[in-house]
């Protein structure tokens, strides 16, 4: 029995949607500890308390699991690996001494500056006051700063900050230090130097002596088109599976992530899993920006589409500690992409009104719309609960195919404040997603 453990996420649905056609939906069971009502009406899924790992492992065992994939960061930050493992599974994910690689970004850049790793210079200061004298100070039109909390927290719009003034900066401190308290986070702030160029996603399924890895994706973060307007959690991706141009591949593979893995292995971490990287392709080389011990969501969703061989296969070898033994594969002639669905009010808040949704049920049974916030009404009746409501997911063979079909599932799912990023593909660089054959 295969299990997947999470909060119910549009990359949990994608990886589950994908298990379901791998499998006919015959042995696998979702762990189920969310509320999105979409997933919770499938037969494969089981209820568990919510953020209790450790009852969801008893439950898992009961069912029979062997083998267990976990993504989420919260979880992972909860010691989900752990309390899984000592039920006697098998688990793909960090333990949660290496989950804090996620959890606190101070914690990442030491570990980036001992592998020598390029990356921005960053400070980490504990308070407001500390973090306004910084920019006072060093603020200039050629030297601008990224504000970070220090500590994971839920609220993607304030993870991460990237100012265009000194005023712009010092409001954003107040801000920051306001979601770290609202999330009763420990930490301060990061303050890292600015740089400049194409950001991509680089995901890496690791063993913990093997990795894959996957093909160049784009995350759309910010809510409005051109890349305007507040962070979101991520409000759209696109990828493409030609994979990276080989030069800049060997640059990645020897700058960023093989140095990374052998850090993680020399620190002592116990890890198999994903991570994600992100990465600044700069004229002088890629330059790492954060690393995250898990997918990307929803930018899983669509390098899930493109992946040609078999998930359950790759995952079973992943934690078996044996991805040498199998040949992972993409369709390198394809494109994939979605877009969220979003509530109005967000990302300002995830406290949202409960609007009644329709036409997703019907867009959701054709097997290609991953969701995310979506709950019940008394009458049984799917309404919004969150921010990032469902995301239509679309393969093709060019960009302008993929949109015509994420944009015609999308105008299908209809609620009261629906909003969206109309410019899937907006600022790709075509060195990186053009075909190079």
């Amino acid at each position: 029995m295969f299990g997947l453990y999470g909060h119910g996420s549009a990359r949990d649905h994608a990886c589950l949607l994908r298990l379901e056609k791998e499998r006919d939906g015959r042995g696998i069971r979702f762990f189920n500890g969310g509320t999105n009502a979409i997933l919770s009406g499938q037969p494969w899924s089981v209820a568990v308390p919510e953020d209790n790992p450790r009852e969801a492992a008893k439950r898992a065992r009961e069912e029979g699991a062997r083998i267990i994939l976990i993504t989420d960061a919260e979880l992972l930050q909860a010691a989900a690996v752990d309390s899984f493992k000592s039920e006697g599974m098998t688990v793909l994910g960090p333990e949660l001494h290496a989950s804090q690689v996620e959890g606190s970004k101070a914690l990442m850049k030491d570990l980036v500056r001992d592998a020598g790793i390029p990356s921005p210079e960053s400070w980490l200061v504990k308070t407001a006051e500390d973090a306004k004298t910084f920019l006072r100070d060093h603020w200039s039109p050629r030297e601008q700063f990224v504000i970070k909390t220090d500590r994971l927290i839920r609220d993607g719009k304030h993870r991460s900050m990237v100012p265009d003034s000194l005023r712009e900066s010092l409001q954003d401190v107040d801000e920051e230090i306001e979601a770290l308290l609202k999330a009763h986070a420990a930490g301060g702030l990061i303050i890292e130097r600015r740089v400049t160029g194409f950001e991509t996603s680089v995901h890496v399924l690791w063993d913990g002596s093997s990795y894959v890895l996957f093909p160049p994706v784009r995350d759309y973060k910010q809510a409005l088109d051109e890349d305007r307007g507040p962070n979101t959690n991520g409000a759209a991706a696109l990828a493409f599976g030609g994979g990276f141009p080989p030069e800049l591949e060997q640059s990645l593979r020897r700058r960023i992530i093989e140095p990374a893995l052998d850090q993680l292995k020399k620190s002592g971490y116990g890890y198999r899993g994903f991570l994600y990287f992100g990465v600044m392709l700069t004229d002088e080389g890629p330059v790492l920006l954060e690393i995250n011990v898990r997918p990307g969501n929803p930018e899983f969703a669509v390098l899930l589409e493109l992946l040609s061989s078999d998930f359950h296969d790759m995952i079973e070898h992943a934690a078996c500690g044996a991805l040498h033994q199998i040949s992972v594969t993409w369709h390198a002639d394809r494109y994939s992409g979605c877009v969220f669905a979003m509530a109005a009010d967000y990302p300002e808040t995830e406290d949202v009104a409960a609007k009644p949704i329709e036409g997703l049920e019907e867009v959701v049974a054709e097997g290609r719309t991953v969701t995310e916030a979506v709950g019940l009404d008394k009458d049984g009746g799917l309404v919004v609960a969150g921010g990032r409501i469902a995301a239509p997911v679309a393969s093709a063979r060019s960009i302008e195919n993929v949109k015509h079909e994420v944009y015609g599932a999308l105008s299908r799912i209809r609620f009261e404040g629906k909003h969206w990023r109309s410019d899937l593909g907006y600022g790709v660089a075509e060195e990186l997603f053009a075909d190079q054959n």
